[in-house]
């Protein structure tokens, strides 16, 4: 075994040196052919820097391309999802070129309907049923401010005489009514214990000041309250998703044509789904039942990360979550508490519902050593928990489809080059100033990952803050002007407003990040994300150092399932964990180097390393002009870009310099050509 390798991994112990040694070529044991890549074949988008065609199929052809074994040609399967609704030319839906997969039913938030019919005056709504068997009510601000001997409280039957529950504060159905006299002065009774059926429960009473003050509330018997999954106009709330998702996706997977050579079915096969640019990045959760953990009703939510709703595609909810209506407390306005009946999917899946979750996940003290472990991902495995049949889907995605594209990029890299030796340049001291590495000390798993070699990471310190690795500030001696990441880099910050709009999880893939994580939604429809949506770091970087991927690792440390997090990143990737020297940097300006001028006559350069999955490149690119103008395109990617001003740029002298993440430099003058360019676009747009 090389050397350098143990001497990286030695530290770890003996398991990781044995997952090591076990592990077949490209060390994972999770082979490209049990991926499954998805993208939107109705997309029509096609960026001006991008190759001619769409950009959904042209950043999932890409994927394909890079993770097929340049040896045995075993490569990811790839499938395009068209929307199924409309005529075909005259009035396609195109339900998934959106945000978000959106529905036309929206009536079953809570899962249940009431059974009987109302005759007369409106019908309840049925995500606001209080079940009958829990009265409570509390006077508001506690007893001080009542006058306790005019409270008077009354249970009118829905078909029936109205019965006395307290009369000038005394209560009168003596053993059939909880009274407290603690200052919160609550009231507590089985409202069914008095008469079957829904109920109408009307008190009042006098503060101190001698106004009266009045509350009614409605309630329903939890046996005339049934689970459904249409909610009471009869149509599925997610039946979008069940025809443009879920029924191509499962046929696929179910088509004996696609089987292995085996006759393993692919659903049975695949572990492991890519999401591309392009897809809705949020779904409706099943049968459109609304989520949360918190008391407050405006916390939950019925849309999910699109990526976790493909996740339960042979998931049996109702196995493992349960078939029976239950009762939840909400936050209440008035006097009478919020026990609304509920389906018992408005919980995330938590815990156990994972097979694969790691037992000592956001544990005092996980270890890799010792204790409990997870269990491994595999399809033998996944078959012992045929009710919890789960895959782990991730997205490649970003907000433009460069930065899509370049997660695939430094992706492979990272899993052939990744390790210590990456990013350290000669006669640099990467040492542990505050700049840099801000207050490693706090986390175990940065301290763990220093002790190893790992010189480019960083911890904020506080709650939100999830320990970063592969973090370069413009000190370290590269050719950024701010803070940018490594291939491999990870960083993510745990805080609700973290999404797709404006939050941390944006900024770090435009700093070129590998892998993040964040809310798919933030708030309006969604539920409200906790801090145990993201990764354990003590549990995250072990299982990375010991070859496991990314999918692997993000899997054993997924808490929730059917949840609002969305997972950006390439599941395939790996840290190389060699102290290995890059494939030696080639470029040719003819061969890698084309110009184009936009529709704004942007002139912009861009270069094509064409890097292959068995040898990778990827730089950093600077362009200086020769009156002393620079762009920098920071982050490491295989298809840089630069947009070096207006038309008049043409025919100007520029030097490049190209760097890769060992530090090899690379400078050559060119000179802009918008003739070429021209001509490139215009063959372009025809394409489109």
């Amino acid at each position: 075994m090389n050397r350098k390798i143990y001497d990286f991994l030695r530290p770890l112990g003996v398991s990781a040196l044995l997952v090591v040694l076990s592990c077949s070529s490209g060390w994972s044991a999770i082979s490209p052919s049990q991926v499954l890549v998805l993208y939107n074949a109705d997309w029509i988008g096609d960026e001006p820097l991008t190759e001619a065609g769409q950009d959904s199929q042209e950043i999932a052809e890409h994927y394909v391309r890079m993770h097929t074994d340049p040896q045995s040609g075993e490569k990811p399967y790839i499938l395009g999802l068209h929307c199924q609704h409309g005529i075909k030319v005259l009035d396609e839906a195109r339900h998934l070129n959106t945000e978000h997969l959106a529905e036309s039913s929206d009536d079953n938030k809570a899962g249940v309907v009431a059974k009987r019919s109302y005759l007369f005056g409106p019908s309840p709504q049925d995500d606001q049923l209080r079940d009958s068997r829990l009265v409570e009510f509390v006077l508001p601000g506690g007893r001080s401010k009542w006058r306790l001997h005019t409270l008077q409280m009354t249970l009118e039957p829905d078909d029936g005489k109205a019965l006395t529950l307290v009369k000038d504060g005394l209560i009168e159905a003596k053993g059939k009514i909880a009274g407290n006299n603690s200052d919160d002065w609550t009231i507590r009774l089985n409202a069914k214990s008095f008469a079957d059926g829904d109920v109408t429960i009307q008190a009042s009473c006098s503060d101190i000041q001698g106004r009266v003050h009045s509350w009614q509330a409605d309630y329903v018997d939890a046996d005339e309250v049934e689970l459904s999954c249409t909610g009471r106009d009869g149509k599925r709330d997610d039946q979008h998703f069940l025809d443009d998702v879920a029924a191509p996706v499962k046929a696929f997977l179910e088509d004996s044509r696609n089987a292995r050579d085996d006759g393993t079915l692919l659903k049975d096969h695949i572990l492991f789904m890519v999401v591309c640019y392009g897809l809705p990045r949020t779904a409706v959760a099943p049968c459109g039942i609304a989520r949360g953990i918190t008391n407050q009703i405006n916390n939950f939510g019925s849309i999910i990360d699109f990526g976790q709703r493909l996740q339960l595609l042979y998931y049996d909810l109702d196995s493992v979550a349960g078939r029976k209506v239950k009762a939840q407390k909400f936050t209440a306005q008035g006097a009478f508490s919020n026990y609304f009946l509920r389906s018992p999917q408005t919980r995330p899946l938590f815990g156990t519902a994972n097979p694969f979750v790691h037992p000592q996940v956001y544990s005092a003290n996980p270890s890799f050593e010792n204790g409990p472990q997870p269990l491994p991902f595999t399809p033998a495995n996944r078959r012992q928990h045929e009710e919890r049949f789960v895959y782990f889907v991730s997205r490649i995605d970003a907000p433009d489809p460069l930065q899509a594209k370049a997660l695939i990029d430094r992706a492979v890299y990272a899993s052939k080059y990744a390790g210590p030796a990456m990013g350290i340049l000669p006669g640099k001291t990467y040492d542990k100033a505050k700049k840099r590495v801000g207050y490693l000390e706090r986390s175990s798993a940065g301290t763990s990952l220093w002790e190893h070699g790992c010189r480019h990471l960083y911890y904020g310190g506080q709650g939100k803050n999830l320990l970063e690795w592969g973090r370069l500030i413009t000190e370290d001696g590269f050719l950024n002007d701010d803070i940018s990441y490594l291939p491999g880099g990870i960083a993510a910050t745990v805080i609700s407003h973290n999404g797709w709009k404006k939050g941390e999880m944006v900024e770090d893939l435009k700093r070129g990040v590998t892998a993040t994580a964040g809310a798919a939604k933030v708030y309006r429809g969604a539920p409200h994300i906790h801090n145990k949506s993201w990764w354990d770091d003590e549990v995250f970087y072990p299982a990375l150092s010991q070859k496991k991927t990314l999918g692997e690792t993000w899997l054993m440390n997924q808490v929730n399932l059917g949840w609002i997090t969305t997972f950006v990143g390439d599941p395939l990737m790996t840290w190389g964990g060699e102290q290995a020297v890059s494939p030696m940097l080639r470029f040719d300006p003819d061969e890698h180097v084309r110009f184009l001028v936009t529709k704004n006559r942007d002139v912009c350069l861009l270069v094509n390393l064409r890097g292959t999955a068995k040898q990778p490149q990827i730089v950093q690119l600077q362009a200086v002009s020769e009156n002393g103008k620079k762009v920098v395109s920071a982050t490491f990617d295989a298809n840089p870009a630069l947009c070096l001003g207006k038309k008049d740029e043409c025919s100007e002298k520029w030097l490049l310099t190209l760097m890769n993440p060992f530090g090899e430099k690379i400078e050559q003058e060119i000179v802009v050509d918008c003739e070429t360019s021209q001509k490139t676009f215009a063959h372009k747009r025809e394409m489109e």
